[in-house]
């Protein structure tokens, strides 16, 4: 018997419904939101997606906010602003 779902894959649900290109950027969200992720901060490929927007490692058990689906990782701090919160405090 054969796959039937062999072009839209997970988003075979939705059938003729919403339009190819709709089904298809779905399907493109799906698969980047299952990837794994490298945790900034353990650099262990452990982050797992908690909510819309937030992200936990289960190694380090540190939470991130990021994009709605895919994780993106913030970005580094500088010796700089490092050296400011260091005066502030």
């Amino acid at each position: 018997m054969s796959k039937r779902t062999k072009k839209v894959g997970a988003t075979g649900w939705m059938g003729p419904r919403y339009g190819i290109r709709i089904r298809r950027r779905v399907l493109e969200i799906d698969r980047a939101r299952s990837r794994p992720a490298t945790c900034p901060r353990c650099a262990t490929t452990t982050i797992q997606r908690v909510a819309s927007g937030i992200f936990e490692c289960r190694r380090c058990g540190t939470r991130f906010a990021s994009n709605a689906y895919v994780f993106a990782a913030p970005p580094p701090i500088t010796r700089a602003e490092r050296e400011t919160e260091a005066g502030n405090a």
